[in-house]
């Protein structure tokens, strides 16, 4: 056959010359080298799709389509400023979803109801009873301004990071977190990032803050 009447597909990541044919979602699983039961999903327009078995997945005249397998998959769902994404595993990185929707550094990805973004290459759980929403908004700037709870008062940090030991001492003003002497200090958090939404910090220890996260400073005597 001539090379004319080849065409060429990505699926999952690999490049990979077909006939120039109508194709479908089967015929993709079987050039991924998946046999029997599987999800087929394409990228395109800014979003992912999923096809079924039988149907017709179409091919561009002017760029090589991009498809994602999986193995024994089910489709789950989530939507991405608005629009629906179909996925074939119970969860997505925060890497996928930007390389998907071309979302540049310049961008945080939010879940809807959240006030902190999503960090940095964590995992966004699709087998939630509704399907997550995620939202796109400009970065924040790296000085950003971030309002937690300490102790039970409202404290407005002026970075999105601290220490154990400025939580020592925003929670006891005046007091030296260097040297306690015959106290033992313990710094405890909850309402954190998905991916760590409650623990302790340590001497120290410093930890990337998020919006309303909530944190319990307690001095207790040693003797």
């Amino acid at each position: 056959m001539d090379k004319d009447d080849k065409t060429v597909i990505v699926a999952d990541g690999r490049l990979i010359e077909i006939d120039s044919r109508p194709i479908t979602a089967a015929d993709v699983l079987e050039l991924a080298g998946i046999v029997g039961d599987g999800v087929v999903v394409r990228i395109h327009g800014g979003r992912a799709s999923h096809f079924a078995p039988e149907q017709p997945v179409g091919l561009d005249a002017d760029a090589a389509p991009e498809f994602r397998t999986f193995r024994d998959g089910a489709i789950h769902h989530l939507r991405v400023n608005g629009l629906l994404w179909e996925w074939g595993a119970p969860a997505i990185t925060e890497h996928e979803i930007r390389g998907i929707a071309d979302i540049g550094s310049d961008q945080s990805l939010f879940i809807e109801g959240d006030e902190a973004p999503i960090r940095s290459g964590s995992v966004v759980d699709l087998t939630t009873p509704w399907p997550p929403q995620i939202e796109v908004r400009q970065a924040a700037a790296p000085n950003e301004r971030v309002p937690v709870v300490i102790n039970g008062r409202s404290v407005t940090l002026d970075r999105p990071e601290v220490s154990f030991e400025d939580l020592v001492g925003l929670a006891f003003p005046g007091s030296d977190p260097a040297n306690p002497g015959m106290r033992s200090l313990t710094v405890t958090y909850r309402r954190g990032p998905p991916d760590r939404p409650e623990g302790s910090l340590v001497s120290r220890e410093a930890i990337k803050v998020r919006r309303g996260e909530v944190f319990s400073v307690t001095s207790t005597d040693k003797s």
